[in-house]
């Protein structure tokens, strides 16, 4: 059984996987090298100056870990959206071919449904723990190597979400991404 909605036709959920797989998957994959490339950068700097102590590198990485679990949660969301409302990721798919901005689009960019107001609470309660946990690591916390740290772990758990969900689609025969 398919896990998109039934009202879906098949074309939208092709076109709404085509744009997740460049929209969500190829597009983290880009971020989430150039994050842990630059997070390489600082700690080889920081190593070559002779400066490199394991607390600043161990606050880099909780740092890396923390952004981790909202890139996660926002994968998760999008995955629900995903399923349940292919058609809109069709006409963003469409828009794009077209030139048109994302944004344009009659239907709009959000979309309502139950337990929408809890999402975003938890979008802002995550952000909100992701900050403290920042301010309480900020003593020896180098900005670039957090920054990069926080980038590189967002995105890399994005891919590992969105691969996993289109293996799990190739499997199921709804989707190749191979092809």
């Amino acid at each position: 059984m398919s896990p998109f909605s039934r009202q879906a036709g098949r074309e939208d959920i092709r076109q709404a996987l085509e744009y997740a797989y460049g929209s969500f998957l190829r597009f983290s994959a880009m971020w989430a090298l150039a994050g842990f490339g630059g997070a390489f950068l600082t700690v080889f700097l920081s190593f070559s100056r002779g400066n490199l102590d394991m607390s600043p590198l161990f606050r880099e990485v909780t740092v890396g870990l923390a952004a981790a679990l909202l890139g996660l949660g926002h994968s998760r969301y999008q995955y629900f959206l995903l399923e349940n409302w292919p058609a809109r990721y069709a006409s963003l798919r469409k828009a794009s071919l077209g030139g048109q901005m994302p944004w344009s689009i009659k239907t709009g960019l959000a979309v309502t449904h139950p337990g929408r107001t809890k999402v975003l609470l938890a979008y802002a309660g995550g952000i909100l723990l992701f900050l403290a946990l920042v301010f309480l690591l900020h003593r020896g916390l180098p900005l670039m190597g957090a920054i990069f740290f926080a980038e590189g772990g967002f995105f890399f758990a994005r891919v590992l979400f969105w691969k996993r969900a289109f293996e799990q689609w190739k499997a199921e025969g709804i989707y190749d991404y191979t092809q």
